[in-house]
C-alpha cells in the first residue's frame, strides 16, 4: 500500500475508485471510531488540513494530489494515456496541502500526524511530492526516521528550482527523485545534488486531475511517484523485501542517464520498473 501524503485525491474518479485503501476496521458513515486509532470514518485516510475524514467536503481540492496518485495507481486508459505504474496497488490518502498546493510553517505537525497515521496503519511506502524552501524540524526528521525503522519507504522529490536540493530531499533516511524528460535528459528546473537518489519521467507526464480529466503536466512532484509504483510492484511480489531491499532493486536496476556513472541530476538513474520486476523475479 502506498500513502500519499498530498493535496488529497478525488476518490470518485472512476481510474482511481477501486484503487483506493479500505480501512478494515472502520464502518463508514456511521460517526464512530469503530477502530479506536482516534479518527472517525476514516475509511479511505484522513484530511489533516481540514481534519475531517473526506477531502471532497469542506476546502477545495487542488488538482496535485489526485494527479499523483493517478501516476502511482490508476487504472491503464488507452484512449488518453492515463495509468498508473502499479494498477493494482491501494493507495491511502492523507491531505496535508491546501486548496492552492502549499503548507506553512505552523503545518509541521500535521505532516508528522499524517506520517504517524501511515505507519500504524499498514502502509510500506509513503511518497511525499512536497517541497518547503527551509529545513524541517527536528521532530519531522524524527518521525521520518521512526517511519524508516519500522519498515517504511519514503520517497520524496528534488524540486524543481533548478538549484541544489534542499528540505525532505536532503534527509539520508528518504529516496529523493529528480526529473527527466522524454528523451531522458535532465529537466531543466530540477534541482541536483548528491542527495539525488533516482530520476524518472516528470516533464509533460500524463494524469488525472478531480472529476477525472486527463491533463498533463510536469515536476518532480510527478517523478516521485513512478518510483513509488515501482516500489510498490517489488513489495508485491515479495512482502519480505526490506525497505532497503527494494531500494538497492531500484538503483541496481535504473538505467544510467546524464553523465556516465552517478550523477547529481539524475542520481544512479533512470527508475525501470520492468527491470525491477525482472530482476526480483529471476533472483527467485
Amino acid at each position: 500500500m502506498v500513502a500519499i501524503i498530498d493535496s488529497g485525491i478525488d476518490y470518485t474518479v472512476p481510474l482511481l475508485r477501486g484503487r483506493m485503501w479500505q480501512n478494515p476496521g472502520e464502518i463508514p458513515g456511521n460517526g464512530i471510531d469503530d477502530d479506536g486509532n482516534g479518527y472517525v470514518d476514516d475509511v479511505h485516510g484522513w484530511d489533516f488540513r481540514d481534519d475531517d475524514p473526506d477531502p471532497l467536503c469542506g476546502t477545495p481540492l487542488n488538482y496535485h494530489g489526485t494527479f499523483v496518485a493517478g501516476l502511482v495507481a490508476a487504472s491503464v486508459d488507452m484512449a488518453t494515456g492515463v495509468g498508473g505504474v502499479a494498477p493494482k496497488v491501494r493507495i491511502m490518502d492523507l491531505r496535508f496541502l491546501d486548496s492552492r498546493g502549499f503548507f506553512y510553517r505552523n503545518d509541521w505537525d500535521k505532516l508528522v500526524k499524517a506520517i504517524e497515521y501511515a505507519v500504524r496503519n499498514g502502509a510500506r511506502i509513503i511518497n511525499l511530492s512536497i517541497y518547503a524552501k527551509v529545513d524541517p524540524p527536528g521532530f519531522v526528521c524524527r518521525a521520518i526516521q521512526d517511519a524508516v525503522r519500522q519498515g517504511v519507504l519514503l520517497i520524496t522529490i528534488a524540486g524543481n528550482g533548478g538549484s541544489r536540493v534542499r528540505s525532505l530531499g536532503c534527509l539520508p533516511d528518504v529516496i529523493t527523485v529528480g526529473a527527466v524528460d522524454r528523451t531522458k535528459a535532465p529537466a531543466p528546473f530540477t534541482n541536483r545534488g548528491p542527495q539525488v537518489d533516482l530520476a524518472a519521467p516528470g516533464v509533460d507526464v500524463v494524469s488525472v486531475v478531480p472529476g477525472g480529466v486527463p491533463v498533463r503536466s510536469s515536476g518532480t512532484s510527478f517523478a516521485a511517484p513512478h518510483v513509488a509504483g515501482t516500489a510498490a510492484l517489488l513489495w508485491a511480489l515479495d512482502k519480505d523485501l526490506s525497505p532497503e531491499g527494494v531500494a538497492e532493486i531500484l538503483r541496481l536496476t535504473a538505467d544510467d542517464v546524464g553523465t556516465p556513472g552517478v550523477d547529481e541530476s539524475t542520481g544512479f538513474g533512470l527508475v525501470n520498473a520492468a527491470s525491477a520486476v525482472g530482476f526480483l523475479v529471476g533472483s527467485e
